[in-house]
């Protein structure tokens, strides 16, 4: 059966979704297309029907496309709020031979979640980060390697609860399931990193329309995650004022003519404006003074997030999200930041937009649970395939049940999580 996956990316400035094949380790796009997002600011709902009525759109739009009806999405949310624990299950390994299987495996990964959390928080994430065997240990899967106990170190990522909630909420709304789910900074990482640099350490910088998100990987951990109140509508806002013009056009001439590069040539005039008769025009160089002057105030602004975890090593820096398109972005945070900074776009085919990352990334992420879970539900079946196909994700199957006065805000998603991460063996 083909593993084909709808993730859907929620964000304040745009909403995502990407279907995709996964056929070994590439992607097969089959429909990619963002929209503008109306109703979320700050990574938080604040119109629902308007972002019901989006991801409707897509959904629809996608569907009719493929000639099939998507069901189920995995969702990427914003890592607004998100937190991250270091945790670790042990468990006797059951087989008679002693070998390990995926039981063993999710039995660890259920441990690994018992420890306090704050009221307000809710897990949606556990992934294994290194597995001990008895005489060994290992980051790859050990699936039919022999011991007798197995102790599995994770990563656990929490959200709060409200606005979790929201999410798988407005996902339900627009008729389809919560397939899995994890934050941004996460599902970014797998696209743009090997995992050479999640390992000696690296630094992520998803720069998006009023927040950044910086994070921090090391020995396979998402180890550091700070939010920078600073984006893409900081640069919309400098142009407007510098130039004296509304937010629109700002943001038109941001979008059409952006560039840090302060080589262009300056014949180029973007912009006119009288007074007093007298004309004062613009070109494009006079454009990339100005964002060249608010991509430094921004990568100040990150630079004291990215202090925190200074220990005077050099590690590899990304940027990625909608506000990183911006040309030679890269080599004003390369002198802010006293560091090697590139930007990462996407060379699959279909998705080469820097705003695609976190859906690519997703899948992946869904890839990799394969291997510990087995098959999961496909997001869709194609025309061509038989419905008889279908393979139950091991352990997540999900029920209908009715919401409850207690249950009405917890989405499947929830339920999804207990069904996995429940301590019942």
């Amino acid at each position: 059966m083909k593993n084909i996956y709808a993730v859907l990316d929620i964000g304040s400035a745009t909403v995502k979704l990407l279907v995709g094949e996964v056929v070994s380790a590439n992607i097969n796009v089959l429909f990619a297309k963002k929209i503008t997002s109306h109703g979320i600011r700050k990574g938080q709902i604040e119109n629902m029907p308007v972002v019901v009525s989006e991801i409707k759109q897509l959904i629809d739009e996608a569907s009719k496309s493929l000639g099939a009806m998507i069901s189920k999405v995995a969702l990427c949310i914003p890592s607004f709020h998100a937190h991250i624990y270091q945790s670790d299950g042990i468990t006797k390994v059951n087989s008679p031979l002693d070998q390990i299987t995926s039981e063993d495996i999710v039995r660890a990964l259920k441990l690994s979640k018992r420890f306090a959390l704050k009221e307000d928080e809710e897990i949606i994430s556990v992934i294994p980060a290194m597995f001990y065997l008895d005489t060994k240990s290992m980051k790859d899967i050990p699936i039919g390697e022999k011991s007798a106990s197995l102790k599995v170190e994770s990563l656990v990522i929490t959200s709060r609860k409200k606005l979790l909630y929201g999410y798988i909420n407005a996902v339900e709304k627009a008729g389809v399931e919560v397939l899995d789910i994890t934050i941004n900074a996460y599902a970014c990482a797998k696209e743009a990193f090997d995992d050479v640099y999640l390992q000696e350490g690296a630094i992520l910088i998803d720069v998006g329309y009023r927040n950044s998100t910086i994070a921090f990987f090391e020995d396979g951990y998402l180890k550091y995650i700070a939010q920078a109140h600073v984006g893409g509508y900081d640069l919309t806002r400098k142009i407007a004022t510098s130039w004296q013009i509304p937010m629109d056009k700002a943001e038109l001439y941001k979008v059409k003519y952006g560039t840090c590069d302060l080589r262009i040539g300056d014949e180029d005039v973007i912009h006119t404006t009288s007074q007093n008769d007298v004309e004062k025009h613009f070109t494009q160089k006079d454009l990339a003074h100005v964002l060249s002057e608010g991509v430094q105030e921004i990568m100040e602004v990150i630079k004291t997030k990215i202090e925190v975890i200074n220990d005077g090593r050099s590690y590899e820096t990304v940027i990625v999200g909608g506000g990183g398109e911006l040309p030679a972005i890269d080599e004003v945070a390369t002198q802010v930041l006293n560091s090697a900074v590139r930007t990462y776009r996407p060379d699959t085919i279909g998705a080469r937009d820097m705003s695609f990352v976190s859906c690519l990334g997703m899948m992946y992420y869904l890839n990799d649970r394969l291997k510990i879970f087995g098959q999961i539900d496909s997001s869709l079946v194609l025309p061509d395939i038989s419905n008889t196909m279908s393979i139950r994700f091991k352990g997540l199957t999900k029920t209908k049940t009715a919401y409850s006065s207690d249950t009405k805000k917890k989405g499947k998603l929830t339920k999804v999580i207990e069904n996995l991460f429940s301590e019942e063996d």
